[in-house]
């Protein structure tokens, strides 16, 4: 029983650790696809039909340096309408103090809870932006603006980073009026054929998806992912190797049982799988045991990451933490195939040892 709690013990963190890579990347996924870029962007702002697309948003983005009294951070500034938080994006984000439109001559803009902290401002104070010129327009453009309604996603690379404000003021202030372009959303069953829908949808025109936009977080996702199922492995390596510990323990203590099967005409390999099936059944309920108990941990994994967090871990502020419990149970079998294999084969190796017992052995005492 100490084996197979020792083997849990192993498979406990795999779990959560692939349960956490996975809704994390979901979420963050989520986050930039619902929030900054859309799942395609299209530039000729025709109107889009098809059965395929939940919403097209007409925005405008642009990008500045957005100043307070003693410190300053790069941004995006991404103008909306006031119908295009709709109830996937909300969903996203926490919206506090929401105010559609500027009133006078200084635009209302909404800025994460993040960047009002990293800036030492508050709501109702106003800021400066340097807004970046974009095209053929020289020189640079400044901008006085008002933080009128706060948000927070979660998510420290983009609460550090985007701003949003009404579009017909983004229009009037960024330069040339920005990047104008309709922003799409589709369905499930659209989402992972985006090439084929947007090359239908474009007509011949410039489009672009969100993976090409964050090209770089994209390729992270997928090389993280693979660099960690390559540790998991290595991990299970190391479990193998215990698992051959065991084995052997057993075939020690079982020395004598072993010579007296011999000696009343068992035969080797008879003997061998039924010390292989012994080891192997302690291995998989071990392996069980701890699919059980992480898979039921899992689901109280972001709470827990969320209470650390604020109780002063500061490493945990960049990761997103209010994710949803995604378990891919392809990988899960990968990961259970190969401590099953790794197991077997450690333990075939370990069980050689059972033809160099003699029959003679039954005679000596303990």
């Amino acid at each position: 029983m100490r084996s197979a709690l020792l083997i849990a013990l192993v498979m406990i963190p795999l779990v959560l650790a692939l349960i956490f890579m996975d809704g994390m990347m979901q979420g963050i996924t989520d986050k930039y696809i619902l929030l900054q870029d859309g799942h395609l962007q299209f530039y000729n702002l025709d109107e889009l039909d098809d059965p395929l697309v939940q919403s097209s948003d007409l925005v405008t983005s642009g990008y500045g340096i957005i100043y307070s009294r003693d410190k300053s951070a790069e941004v995006k500034l991404k103008g909306v309408k006031e119908d295009y938080f709709n109830s996937q994006r909300c969903a996203e984000l926490k919206i506090k103090e929401f105010k559609a439109e500027s009133t006078g001559s200084v635009a209302q803009i909404m800025v994460s809870e993040t960047l009002l902290k990293e800036l030492n401002v508050e709501v109702g104070e106003r800021v400066a932006f340097i807004l970046i010129p974009e095209g053929e327009q020289k020189g640079v453009r400044p901008m006085l603006a008002q933080v009128a309604t706060t948000y927070n996603t979660g998510y420290y690379e983009l609460d550090s980073s985007l701003i949003f404000l009404n579009y017909e003021v983004a229009k009037r202030y960024l330069p040339n009026g920005g990047r104008s372009y309709l922003e799409v959303l589709v369905d499930n069953r659209g989402s992972g054929h985006l090439d084929e829908l947007g090359e239908r949808l474009a007509k011949g025109g410039s489009w672009a998806s969100w993976d090409q936009f964050n090209r770089t977080v994209y390729q992270n996702f997928v090389t993280s992912r693979q660099v960690i199922l390559l540790v998991f492995i290595l991990i299970l390596v190391v479990a193998g190797v215990y698992v051959a510990s065991v084995s052997n323990e057993l075939i020690q203590d079982s020395f004598q049982a072993i010579a007296l099967f011999k000696a009343l005409g068992a035969q080797q390999k008879s003997i061998r799988r039924s010390y292989f099936w012994a080891v192997m059944v302690v291995t998989i309920l071990g392996i069980a045991l701890g699919l059980v108990v992480a898979l039921v941990l899992g689901h109280y994994l972001s709470p827990i990451l969320v209470w650390l967090s604020k109780q002063g871990f500061e490493g945990l502020r960049y990761y997103l933490l209010d994710f949803k419990v995604v378990v891919a149970y392809t990988d899960l079998l990968f990961i259970v195939g190969s401590m099953v294999i790794i197991a077997s084969v450690t333990v075939m190796f370990t069980l050689k040892r059972i033809k160099e017992i003699s029959p003679l052995e039954v005679l000596q005492q303990d």
